[in-house]
């Protein structure tokens, strides 16, 4: 009972990327001030909703994002409004209405940063509504190694990297949010990929479209280019675990073990608390007959995630090795239960 990657990475994997119920986060606003004399009375509060990104998954809880108003000549506004994101990475900056003399008809800049990451800053516009929602997607700090990048015709001119990014930012997103419409609602990783591929061609330094073209691979279980999509996502972005466990799930399909070791442990080294990167290495060394090891991986997986289904079943093939039957249908029941197709 052998689970396969599309089980294991794009429908597992895929579902802890998708954020659940949202949970209000905690904002903190400035002290209410009167209104002057010669200004209306208080309108409805205003308030900025949001999601903050690390990489292509939620953040976790705990970031601050903070808003201001936007700067415009010979004016100056140090109120900052700041929230946390809750565990899904969601946000809300409420009580705006307090800023500025326009009862927060304004246009917000909203940002965060976070240890390891790029910041990112939007600017929401609340003068013509009352609410505003947005998404702050913050990348790893990019350490590229030239001399095994993916090719960028643009490495000839390095001062006009960033232009370059920047002119053909609104094209990587159009292309990036096509895709990701095609392979997460209308389940067509083929259309996909040709998006993914737009964007990284606008943006060869964008490691986000590397990370989900080895996605849509996977669920076509293309697992060569799978894996080229992932090790080109390392290049760029050689702190991210996502491209070292995409290719070690890839080499995993491809009975390449030696190498999704190697892969694999990486992974956990950049990101020691995730269950699908123990999973995915605990099926490594099960596969080498390594099944000591494979068992203290699997059960951390386990510990993190009780209700990640494929743990469950190669548990189940650990305790066949260790013929005990009745443990082993038990991991086998409880596999089937949490996914039943």
């Amino acid at each position: 009972m052998r689970l396969s990657l599309l089980q294991i990475t794009c429908r597992v994997g895929l579902v802890c990327l998708m954020y659940s119920a949202v949970l209000s986060a905690q904002t903190t606003a400035p002290p209410q001030q009167p209104p002057a004399a010669d200004k209306p009375a208080p309108i409805a509060p205003r308030q900025i909703t949001g999601l903050v990104r690390l990489g292509t998954r939620p953040a976790p809880a705990g970031i601050t994002v903070s808003a201001r108003i936007v700067f415009r000549e010979g004016e100056e506004h140090p109120e900052i409004a700041q929230a946390k994101t809750d565990s899904n990475g969601r946000f809300v900056l409420g009580h705006l209405e307090t800023f500025g003399a326009n009862q927060g008809r304004e246009n917000f800049a909203v940002s965060a940063i976070y240890p390891g990451y790029d910041g990112d800053v939007k600017v929401v516009d609340l003068i013509t509504s009352e609410r505003g929602e947005t998404t702050l997607d913050l990348s790893p700090e990019k350490t590229v190694n030239k001399s095994t990048a993916a090719p960028n015709p643009v490495d000839r001119f390095p001062v006009d990297k960033e232009k370059l990014r920047k002119a053909n930012l609104p094209q990587v997103q159009q292309a990036m949010d096509r895709g990701q419409e095609l392979l997460f609602r209308q389940h067509n990783p083929q259309a996909s990929t040709e998006e993914f591929r737009k964007a990284i061609k606008l943006d060869p330094w964008y490691g986000p479209g590397y990370i989900l073209l080895g996605l849509a691979y996977m669920q076509m279980a293309n697992w060569s280019e799978a894996q080229w999509a992932f090790e080109e996502a390392q290049k760029v972005e050689p702190g991210n675990p996502q491209g070292f466990l995409g290719a070690g799930s890839a080499m995993n399909e491809q009975k390449n073990y030696a190498a999704a070791e190697k892969a694999l442990e990486h992974a956990l080294e950049l990101r020691p608390q995730s269950p699908e990167a123990h999973y995915e290495l605990a099926r490594t060394l099960g596969a080498l007959g390594k099944w000591e090891p494979a068992e203290a991986h699997v059960r951390r997986a386990l510990e993190l995630n009780p209700d990640y289904a494929g743990p469950h079943a190669l548990m189940g093939n650990i305790y066949l090795q260790q013929e005990n039957a009745e443990q082993a249908l038990a991991e086998y029941k409880e596999y089937l239960r949490l996914d039943p197709q």
